[in-house]
């Protein structure tokens, strides 16, 4: 029975550790987590288990930077990278 009750705990356990991706996710833009009322834009990209598996934009980041949707996200990550680069090759 115990062996049962431990192994019924333990599965819990793991499913909660499973599914906390999807209770806080982790937003694109800012990088915190926070809990999943607090998204506007979070879909699945890939089947791989974790944080890997979806991308998510919160809502004050949405309002921030006007974005609707993933590809502009992705034009949003392009724009400051290239914009990190050259500030870096100035300082050079």
């Amino acid at each position: 029975m115990r062996r049962l009750l431990l192994l019924i705990i333990l599965f819990l356990i793991i499913l909660f550790f499973l599914y906390l991706p999807e209770l806080f996710p982790l937003c694109a833009c800012c990088g915190k987590k926070k809990p999943r009322l607090f998204f506007r834009i979070h879909r699945a990209v890939s089947l791989s288990p974790g944080y890997k598996g979806c991308r998510s934009v919160c809502t004050k980041c949405c309002r921030k930077y006007d974005l609707n949707d993933l590809k502009e996200l992705d034009r949003l990550m392009q724009v400051s990278r290239k914009l990190k680069i050259d500030r870096l090759s100035k300082d050079l």
